[in-house]
């Protein structure tokens, strides 16, 4: 299936944010989903091929116009003329650092603070730092608590490669070293030392911000915030836009030291 970028950045938006949100809210995804897909085709590992991945019918990524009406039932209409009118706002608006496209990550809440780029992905970007998002704390499921059963964390452990003992599940998990946005680095399970990332994903954990604890044969994670936590947290561009913020305002805040570009021609 090949879409339009118009197509691309509205279908991108519906699947990242209520449709109810803000407008500055919205046009700050739009412009956030456009330019990351640019850097992801600038950035592409191979230059043929897919370079970015969505999945329509599973509503992740990129919803299109079929899935859109099935979503919006009999707001569909409505919706869209909304949608498309804000995106049509800020469809040649696009974050440059270093006169080229930059990775404007997103993700839904973060525990107060956004998380720099290298405690997750190993890479530092001097836009992608720690910032301020407080009025995070405020949304919607910002704490939540999973429990699993010993044997579900030790299945999980397994994927990382590592081994433990049924026996003594209260002794799996030593330290915690955390970063500065108080994410977790780093945690010693089973003596090995384990990412805070590499253990999110084994468990499914909505966030590297979390505490853990054992009682009787289960562990209970509890995160605050949810997502990577690098650049734009959704939840906090609600909420400056809520406090009368532009999208410019709002994507400067969240990328700082890079500029808002219009392109000149349309393509």
């Amino acid at each position: 299936m090949q879409l339009s970028r118009r197509e691309y950045v509205l279908g991108a938006v519906a699947a990242e944010m209520p449709v109810s949100w803000p407008d500055e809210a919205l046009k700050a995804q739009a412009v956030a989903a456009h330019t990351y897909a640019l850097y992801c085709r600038d950035h592409a590992a191979l230059q043929s091929g897919a370079w970015l991945t969505v999945d329509p019918a599973r509503r992740q990524g990129c919803l299109t116009e079929p899935v859109l009406r099935s979503y919006w039932g009999t707001a569909y209409e409505q919706n869209y003329a909304r949608l498309s009118a804000l995106v049509d706002e800020v469809l040649n608006d696009l974050l440059f650092y270093d006169n080229a496209p930059a990775c404007t990550s997103y993700f839904a809440i973060s525990n107060g603070r956004t998380e720099a780029s290298e405690n997750v992905w190993g890479t530092a970007l001097p836009y992608l730092i720690p910032v301020d998002s407080g009025t995070d704390l405020s949304a919607d499921n910002y704490q939540y608590t999973a429990v699993f059963s010993a044997a579900q964390v030790q299945q999980a452990f397994s994927d990382l490669g590592i081994t433990a003992d049924l026996a003594a599940p209260e002794s799996w998990f030593g330290p915690i070293e955390q970063t500065s946005s108080g994410y977790t680095k780093s945690l010693t399970v089973c003596g090995q030392t384990v990412s805070g990332t590499a253990l999110r994903q084994a468990l499914g954990l909505r966030s590297t911000c979390f505490t853990v604890q054992y009682q009787s044969g289960n562990f209970s994670f509890t995160t605050r915030g949810y997502g990577h936590g690098v650049g734009l947290s959704q939840w906090g561009a609600k909420a400056m836009a809520e406090q009368d913020a532009d999208y410019a305002d709002i994507l400067a805040h969240y990328y700082p030291g890079t500029q808002l570009h219009r392109m000149g021609v349309v393509t």
